[in-house]
């Protein structure tokens, strides 16, 4: 059973994405809600469940919903320092008091 949840529940997350996704994408302020760090931690937590269901556990299904996850992931973290990059390269520079 709870093989089962865990891989309902993890198929289901993939879905989960696409709204995060779409928010990112349609950022006007560089993506500055979202945490590059938490979801570049997500995506290594998520590249080691790759490793972990093709070379311990030799589990295709689990393998590949892993790497639906990876590759999710992997796409908000992108498009979000994308856009941050972007945006902080429209942005005029302004003198900082320091350096004056």
């Amino acid at each position: 059973m709870i093989a089962g949840l865990y891989i309902l529940t993890n198929a289901a997350r993939i879905f989960t994405y696409v709204p995060q996704l779409r928010a990112v994408w349609r950022s006007a302020d560089g993506a500055r809600d979202i945490s590059l760090l938490t979801w570049g931690s997500w995506v290594v937590a998520n590249a080691t469940a790759v490793a972990y269901g093709a070379f311990v556990a030799g589990d295709l299904f689990f393998t590949l919903i892993a790497m639906l996850n990876l590759v999710s992931c992997a796409a908000v973290t992108l498009v979000a320092a994308r856009r941050r990059r972007a945006f902080e390269a429209a942005e005029p520079r302004r003198m900082k008091p320091e350096s004056l």
